[in-house]
């Protein structure tokens, strides 16, 4: 059955990739964001928080509900206030660490911790259309798209980086 699009939900259509790190374009730390995930137990509820490369930090609380396509899925924000952060980032969960550097219509993930060497891209449209007319740089590898073990959620819950 199609998933129906909740109430204050969008589409988001994203495709995922391994990165040959060494064909990637030269990148800078200081312009990439740190961003830090808690992926909240008992559900498909996302905390994050984004430093920014000045030091401003911003935070999300992100509900991805269950596709019927690994491509293309409803999703919905809420911005919250540091405090507000506070609160949430005290509940049970797991996390996930990266740094991201945007590369043209790609971000770039590069994973700390426990995934440590693990790179990814995505690009991200509204529609499986246009997620599909990217054009794919060289230095993506082999896309992963249709492999739960390079979610973002399935990272946080082996926190091992996934052989392939």
């Amino acid at each position: 059955m199609p998933v129906k699009l909740p109430k204050y939900a969008h589409w988001v259509a994203e495709r995922r990739f391994l990165v040959d790190e060494s064909r990637l374009p030269p990148l800078k730390d200081a312009d990439a964001r740190l961003i830090e995930d808690l992926y909240i137990d008992a559900g498909r509820l996302r905390l994050r928080r984004i430093t920014l490369p000045g030091g401003e930090q911003e935070f999300k609380l992100a509900k991805k509900y269950a596709p019927d396509n690994p491509l293309i899925g409803p999703m919905t924000n809420l911005y919250l206030a540091e405090d507000e952060y506070g609160v949430l980032n005290t509940l049970p969960g797991k996390r996930v660490v990266k740094r991201r550097h945007k590369v043209g219509a790609f971000t770039i993930d590069m994973f700390e911790g426990p995934h440590d060497g693990l790179v990814t891209a995505e690009c991200e449209a509204t529609n499986r259309m246009a997620a599909m007319s990217f054009d794919v740089p060289e230095w993506c590898v082999r896309e992963v798209t249709n492999e739960e073990a390079y979610t973002g959620w399935r990272l946080a819950q082996t926190q091992a980086i996934p052989k392939g």
